[in-house]
């Protein structure tokens, strides 16, 4: 859009004092996406406080999580009953499924839980 308006006008806005190309919008809603982004990403990860407070409790409710996620149901509804059963606080059980799901997805450098890497070659 920001190349094109050297050639042709199609993207550009006439306002009273000054012209404006639409491509300038698009580059700064991507901006804002990007930001958005990074900064959701910076906030759903577990602190070291919420680890050292809630990080047993986590660990014993992982099967819950995983079969109530197997079973499609939402990650907030998940996180209220572990509100009501397990005294853990909603936020902090979002950010632990958030971390959750990185491991069994793939996304980590931890190795597999036991029982589901890949078949020993033989």
């Amino acid at each position: 859009m920001l190349l094109s308006a050297f050639f042709v006008e199609w993207f550009a806005i006439d306002f009273t004092f000054f012209r404006l190309n639409l491509g300038w919008f698009a580059v700064l809603y991507s901006a804002l996406h990007v930001w958005r982004n990074l900064t959701l990403q910076r906030e759903m990860a577990l602190t070291d406080r919420e680890l050292h407070d809630y990080g047993e409790r986590l660990s014993a409710v992982t099967p819950l999580i995983l079969d109530r996620a197997a079973q499609g149901v939402r990650p907030r509804a998940i996180a209220a009953e572990l509100v009501g059963q397990h005294g853990i606080p909603e936020l902090v059980s979002l950010k632990y499924m958030v971390a959750l799901s990185k491991v069994r997805g793939g996304r980590s450098d931890a190795p597999p839980p036991e029982g589901e890497g890949p078949p020993p070659s033989s």
